[in-house]
């Protein structure tokens, strides 16, 4: 680069021209310039958290907790909603452009002519970044599979998987038991890996077994209990606690509470002689675009759900609601199954505005509309040039009593959020 970039903007319009392909998995690249940045350990303590869906949730309610316990924390997620900082995290804080901009120039000053992917290059700054900062922690969560992600490339102390589905298939493979192997490749020897679900796939114990790691599970090595007002935890090793619920809609995000619970019990024991705190960090979790209440009247609910089984998870707590006229805003991804992001809502979605989301993998709203004519009536569907106009003529057929359901992606969210902010129509109500 002949003239460097002297703001986040024009680095980040840089680095996504850096290297040919948006994803590659060769990791000898990412490995070459991580040694010269010469950092011993990016944190005293690492978790890796993988899986198909809730792996944000699960970062969130760890970091949250561990905030709360006084322990610095450094989170690496992805994708971003609405800017660029919210990838790299201290202390639940958005990492300022200037401490960005400082690990930007010293990996480019590095990294010679090696190419880095715009997610390498964010990975590499997180790593710099609490390393500088000196982490008490660093979660990071992975961006796509497990095995060959850049995030994969150190070594972490425990690891966490969320889930296992039907995801990015071009990548990981076409069935569970493939998809599960890749993920798996964030298992470490003789340490702990847990899984937040239940019933793991056959693939995930073998490979457990086979790799010499501690391999837990919900409802088998933990569980949990959710009643009208509370929720009872029961660890590993003995350890019971009663909790506030969590302020996250959804039972399936008791899976990743208690996940990230039965992670704490083995990484860091001692933060259970102080309930209170946990009580504390548990009540202060922020999640954006996870069934988000955007909005009260009308009822306006945001979420990232982008496959079959974030789909399905919607739908179950969209059912808890009371039944009302629902519109859905929807933008997908070109490479997404629109038939299985679509079919569970025919019995509760009376009217579809498909929008074509702002980036060169967006699908056209058109062929969206094709594709969901299989399960949805013609005449149900309306289909706008963009996202901004599906919002428009949404909102403007919103009655109060309506309900609005906006969904599909990372970026349909990410473009309601600046859309509405732009219209100033509603005042955020998160309580996600």
């Amino acid at each position: 680069m002949k003239k460097h970039p002297d703001n986040l903007h024009d680095w980040l319009e840089w680095q996504q021209e850096l290297h040919p392909k948006n994803i590659d998995f060769k990791l000898e690249r990412i490995k070459s310039v991580y040694k010269k940045l010469n950092i011993d350990k990016i944190a005293k303590k690492i978790i890796i958290v993988a899986g198909t869906n809730g792996k944000g949730s699960t970062v969130a309610i760890l970091e949250s907790i561990l905030h709360q316990n006084d322990f610095s924390v450094g989170t690496f997620s992805s994708p971003h909603i609405l800017a660029y900082n919210e990838r790299i995290k201290i202390n639940k804080k958005e990492a300022e452009d200037s401490l960005l901009l400082e690990a930007f120039e010293k990996i480019n000053e590095l990294r010679g002519d090696t190419t880095l992917t715009y997610f390498e290059f964010a990975t590499l700054s997180a790593f710099y970044i609490f390393n500088k900062l000196n982490v008490d922690y660093a979660i990071l969560e992975v961006g796509l599979g497990g095995r060959l992600d850049a995030t994969n490339i150190i070594d972490s102390d425990l690891s966490i998987i969320s889930s296992i589905g039907i995801d990015h298939t071009e990548f990981l493979g076409t069935t569970i038991d493939s998809i599960a192997l890749e993920k798996a490749g964030v298992m470490r020897p003789f340490c702990s890996c847990i899984y937040a679900d239940i019933n793991p796939p056959s693939s995930l114990l073998s490979y457990a077994k086979n790799n010499g790691t501690s391999f837990l599970y919900n409802q088998n090595d933990f569980s949990f209990k959710i009643s009208n007002d509370s929720w009872v935890w029961n660890g590993k090793n003995g350890t019971t606690v009663d909790l506030p619920l969590l302020p996250l809609i959804g039972d399936f995000q008791y899976n990743h509470a208690g996940a990230a619970l039965q992670a704490l019990e083995i990484i860091e024991p001692d933060i259970f002689y102080s309930i209170d705190k946990i009580r504390k960090g548990i009540e202060s979790i922020v999640l954006l675009g996870r069934f988000q209440i955007y909005n009260n009247k009308p009822e306006i609910i945001l979420d990232v759900a982008h496959n079959a089984d974030s789909a399905l998870k919607l739908k179950a707590s969209l059912d808890k609601f009371p039944k009302k006229n629902t519109i859905a805003v929807v933008g997908f991804l070109e490479d997404k199954d629109v038939y299985s992001l679509t079919k569970p809502f025919v019995s509760i979605i009376n009217h579809w505005y498909c929008g074509t989301i702002e980036s060169k993998r967006g699908m056209n709203s058109d062929e969206i509309k094709t594709r969901m004519k299989s399960v949805i009536d013609d005449n149900l569907i309306k289909t706008f040039e963009n996202m901004e106009k599906a919002f428009l003529s949404a909102l403007l057929n919103l009655k109060n009593e309506d309900r609005l359901i906006i969904y599909g992606s990372f970026y349909t969210v990410s473009e309601f959020l600046i859309f509405s902010k732009k219209q100033n129509m509603y005042i955020t109500n998160e309580s996600s």
